[in-house]
């Protein structure tokens, strides 16, 4: 399953890929109603490994393990999951530039596990609940690093 967002930022393309490569900025931009603790992050780069533990609902937390497998600053940046509640989960982030700055291109590429339930439930909330979750990011990102 993919699911692509983009947005229009009138910010340096520079700053707004910097802005991606600090896990604390996660910590900013997430749903009020998820909480996330950053476990473990290496220095940004390929290969860098981060560890978050995410409380998605009451009562459910899950650990993720993620590793950057892209870093090119300032253009792509990729990540996937190496443990964690998806069969697969990608995460790619496309920094381009744009007269009024630049625009973020944020795409995901993921698998649910359990088959045919796991489409099922794709289809009844989860494709709605990770679309909403990248909306709020980039309008949080966008009035985070935007000129007042």
């Amino acid at each position: 399953m993919r699911i692509t967002r983009s947005i229009e930022i009138a910010a340096d393309i520079e700053q707004v890929f910097g802005f991606h490569t600090d896990p604390a900025n996660l910590l900013k931009i997430t749903p009020p109603n998820i909480r996330v603790e950053i476990l473990r992050h290496d220095p940004p780069g390929r290969g860098a490994v981060v560890v978050l533990r995410v409380k998605p609902l009451p009562f459910v937390t899950q650990t993720w393990e993620m590793c950057f497998d892209e870093f090119d600053p300032p253009r792509r940046l990729s990540d996937v999951q190496v443990r964690g509640p998806f069969n697969t989960w990608r995460q790619t982030r496309e920094f381009a530039s744009s007269p009024e700055g630049m625009v973020l291109t944020d795409t995901v590429d993921y698998t649910l596990p359990l088959g045919f339930l796991g489409v099922l439930a794709d289809a009844l909330f989860v494709r709605r609940q990770i679309g909403a979750m990248f909306a709020h990011r980039q309008k949080t990102i966008k009035r985070l690093l935007e000129p007042q």
